[in-house]
This record gives C-alpha cells, sequence and structure tokens, in this order.
C-alpha cells in the first residue's frame, strides 16, 4: 500500500466548501451571527437559525480589557448580524487570531446539522455517538479505545482528554501546553514529583522529531487556529493513526479526511439552549459540552485501528436518508 501524505494546506477552505455544497444539496439556508462570547480558552457563538460554534481562544481573556481590549470588543461586534458563511470567510483568512478563532467558530456553527451518524456514514465515514451518562464513555473517553498499551502517542495542543490517555499507551507526550495544571499533581512525600509520571511535557521546537516518532498522534483545533495545523500534520508522516479531538473540533470532517486524517472525537451540539446557558454561565465551556451535549467519535474507513473493538461500533450501518436537524427551541 502506498504510504500516505499528509500535509492539510487550505483544510479550512476546503471545509467551508464542503458547507457550501451541503447546504445547497439540503436546501438549508445560513443563519447571521447574533452573539460572541469570549473565554479563558474558547470563543462561542449563536446565530439567528439557532446554530451554536465552538473554537479555541488562544489569546485568552485578558486582551478583552483595558484600552486595547475595548478596540478588540468594538472591532468583534462589527461582525455581528454577519451570514455565517462570510464570517467562516474572512475569518479563517484572517491572521488576526480572535478573528480566526471567530471564522473556526461559524464552520463549527455551519457543521452541526451534519453531524448527525447516519448523515456522517452515508457520506462514507464510519461514525458513532453517545451521551455523557453512557457506559461507554464514562471512565473514559471513546478515542481512547483506539490506543493500545504499547503505543506512543503524541499530543499538540490543549485537550481534556490527556488526563484520561496516560493510561491507556506506553508513553504520552504532550507539545505546546498552555495548561499542564489541568491535569498535574504534585505529589509532596518521600520523594517530590509531579503525576502522572509518563507525560512529558515538550516545547514547539521539539515538536517535529516528537510527531515523527509517534504511533498516535492527536491534534487539537487550536493548531487550527494559531496556523500550525499544516505543518504539525505533515510532522506526523509516521504515525498509523492522526486524529483531531477535543471540544472545539465540532467541524463535519470531510477536508480533513481527503488530508489522511484518520478520526474525529468531539462534540455535537445537540442542546441549543445548554449551549446557550454555558455561554453566559460556564467560565469552562468543558462542562456544558460534555454534559449537555453528544460525544461523537468520526473514521474514515482506511484508519489503521488494528483490532480495537470500537470498529463494531463504527461499522454499525444506518438506515435511511438523514434530514438536517432542526434545533426545536430558541436560545434565550
Amino acid at each position: 500500500m502506498a504510504k500516505l501524505t499528509r500535509h492539510g494546506d487550505a483544510i479550512l477552505n476546503a471545509t467551508l466548501d464542503r458547507l457550501h455544497e451541503l447546504y445547497r444539496e439540503n436546501h438549508v439556508r445560513q443563519g447571521k451571527l447574533t452573539s460572541i462570547a469570549i473565554k479563558p480558552r474558547w470563543i462561542a457563538i449563536t446565530s439567528s437559525h439557532n446554530e451554536c460554534g465552538i473554537a479555541t481562544n488562544c489569546v485568552g481573556i485578558n486582551t478583552m480589557y483595558g484600552t486595547e481590549g475595548q478596540k478588540a470588543i468594538t472591532n468583534l461586534h462589527s461582525c455581528i448580524g454577519k451570514p455565517l458563511f462570510d464570517l467562516a470567510k474572512t475569518g479563517i483568512e484572517s491572521q488576526d487570531l480572535h478573528k480566526r478563532a471567530l471564522g473556526i467558530a461559524a464552520l463549527s456553527a455551519l457543521s452541526q446539522k451534519f453531524l448527525g451518524c447516519n448523515g456522517i456514514r452515508k457520506r462514507g465515514y464510519l461514525s458513532e455517538c453517545w451521551k455523557a451518562s453512557d457506559e461507554f464513555v464514562q471512565d473514559y473517553p471513546a478515542i481512547s479505545h483506539i490506543v493500545n498499551l504499547d503505543d506512543i502517542v503524541a499530543i499538540a495542543g490543549y485537550g481534556s482528554q490527556i488526563s484520561s490517555l496516560h493510561a491507556w499507551c506506553r508513553e504520552l507526550h504532550v507539545i505546546n501546553l498552555r495548561f499542564p495544571e489541568t491535569f498535574e499533581t504534585v505529589t509532596i512525600d518521600k520523594e517530590n514529583s509531579t503525576m502522572p509520571g509518563n507525560i512529558v511535557c515538550h516545547t514547539q521546537p521539539e515538536s517535529e522529531k516528537i510527531l515523527g516518532n509517534a504511533d498516535v498522534v492527536l491534534l487539537s483545533t487550536s493548531t487550527l487556529v494559531d496556523n500550525s495545523f499544516s505543518r504539525l500534520l505533515h510532522a506526523a508522516k509516521n504515525a498509523r493513526l492522526v486524529g483531531i479531538y477535543g471540544v472545539g473540533a465540532s467541524l463535519i470532517p470531510d477536508a480533513f479526511f481527503d488530508e489522511g486524517v484518520d478520526l474525529f472525537s468531539s462534540f455535537r451540539i445537540v442542546d441549543p439552549v445548554a449551549f446557550c446557558v454555558g455561554m453566559k454561565n460556564d467560565n469552562d465551556m468543558d462542562y456544558s459540552m460534555m454534559n449537555a451535549q453528544k460525544q461523537y467519535l468520526m473514521m474514515r474507513p482506511q484508519a489503521d485501528i488494528r483490532d480495537s473493538p470500537i470498529a463494531a461500533f463504527l461499522r454499525h450501518s444506518g438506515t435511511g436518508e438523514e434530514k438536517p436537524d432542526m434545533a426545536p427551541e430558541k436560545c434565550p
């Protein structure tokens, strides 16, 4: 079998093009931006047709205060009322990290109607989803089912699944981590140490070597916002599996799969009302997403998952033609 070349150039524009096709094919109208929530780690949005979207905030929330913050708020406020496709187009082409995140959040909002399992399967991919209360994902994330105990796993960017994955692989390497305190425990006894012990953190200059040696590479969608995705994807040329993961990966996977990404592990926003409440009241959207939305795992059929039992779940055959889901309630 010929070795797959992964490069990822222009993957966001390709995702936008695919969304245009899906909206035309299904005769769905896009909404206009109605609200933006800037959080320490996320940018969340809603629109007039009840679409909701989310993306990583790579610059934090401190930039929203003071004189410069007022300028940023005024700049972002000018986007209110813009159609989501226009917002996505200008955002993903911007070098401003706020506007770029806003563009990816618009892609996320546009994607929600086409993340249903039947629709994903109809487009030729494998898919399954779970509620937070389901036994299958209650103790550890779905993505851990495709990691083997002898695998070397490398993660680029921040994600809440780090603490769960370390027990399921031989080595876990984390690159460009901004919030190590979210998974580390400092123990003080006979030998002071930081736990878990098999997680190794690396700086950005080490990334290409680490990714090149890994069996499984997981890229956070923060790499889409800071524009490092293409370089990191190319560096993962020796990995048997490359995945996109995290709350911000709530995007259609089509263009990513075309570029050699093997799987998506994220959430589908099935409850817009709960999402809007989280936008206003949840300092960290992780809790709202994990408890009010559906976790899903999507995979391209060619992915090398070895003998993982996840295949039995993902190869379930969908029935009938899935219509785009229309949310029944408006956001408060």
